[in-house]
């Protein structure tokens, strides 16, 4: 099969986090993509599609699996009402367990009672409803945390090596550009400026870009705000106004708006819904 190998950014605003398909569709979308943190996957019912840059995998109903650290990966629905969940733990949170915190472990595939155990505790995170409580966030952490706990004490292989997003094909003008629009978000960023600063022509990025994520440069800007625009809504105290000006949004309608898009809820309402549960 070929395929896009497509590059969305680093996760970094989380510790462990939950997702699950279909309820959140956008994992499934997605061309290929890499993150820092490490990935268990899932299958509760149906037959899914892994591509990585070497290989395809078919995952069924009960199988689990672990993508490490900036594993370049997609995922396709090719089964029939197809469920799963996904569990996203980042090194930094696991560092202080592993013999040596400034190395990123690599893990293989869990077998025996890691294996058993992870499925279980996987499938008792898709069995969650609607988030009722507050306490929810304690119960993630503490699966996570048992997770890691088995990654660690039987799966850790230094041998395993992969090939990485910073390491395929012409990736790097790509990682350029996203890691400049998390560290500029909050500025006006113009095509030509992007651009420049990647040493392109504004036509050969745009089309260069499109390529490597299968979204336009804005696209992909306006996600990038409204990652951390979201986080702020959650954890700040201050207004809808000023959540959209300090996250680069011209003004508080776009903010509304692009919500409304990638959302389906107003920024109210996701700060409300965040507050009650």
């Amino acid at each position: 099969m070929k395929y896009k190998k497509v590059l969305l950014p680093p996760e970094p605003y989380y510790s462990g986090r939950v997702t699950r398909y279909p309820d959140r569709k956008v994992a499934f979308e997605a061309g290929l993509r890499w993150h820092g943190s490490y990935e268990i996957s899932y299958i509760k019912k149906g037959k899914v599609r892994l591509n990585k840059l070497d290989c395809e995998i078919i995952l069924n109903a009960g199988d689990v699996y672990v993508l490490n650290s900036q594993e370049v990966h997609s995922y396709e629905d090719i089964g029939e009402d197809t469920q799963a969940v996904m569990l996203n733990i980042i090194p930094k949170a696991i560092a202080p367990y592993v013999d040596d915190p400034h190395i990123v472990p690599s893990f293989k595939q869990p077998e025996g009672e890691a294996l058993e155990f992870i499925r279980k505790t996987m499938d008792i995170l898709h069995g969650y409803e609607e988030y009722k409580s507050k306490l929810i966030s304690m119960k993630v952490r503490a699966v996570m945390y048992s997770v890691a706990y088995y990654l660690i004490r039987d799966c850790i292989d230094n041998d395993i090596q992969y090939v990485h997003g910073s390491q395929a094909d012409d990736f790097a003008c790509a990682k350029s550009a996203i890691r400049y629009m998390h560290d500029n978000y909050k500025h006006e960023i113009t095509l030509n400026e992007i651009a420049n600063y990647v040493g392109m022509t504004p036509a050969h990025f745009s089309k260069y870009f499109k390529d490597k994520t299968e979204e336009t440069f804005s696209k992909y800007l306006r996600r990038v705000r409204l990652e951390h625009a979201i986080d702020d809504l959650r954890n700040k105290k201050i207004t809808v106004r000023q959540v959209a000006i300090e996250n680069g949004f011209p003004n508080v309608n776009s903010f509304i708006l692009s919500c409304k898009s990638e959302y389906g809820r107003t920024p109210a309402e996701l700060r409300n819904y965040s507050e009650k549960n």
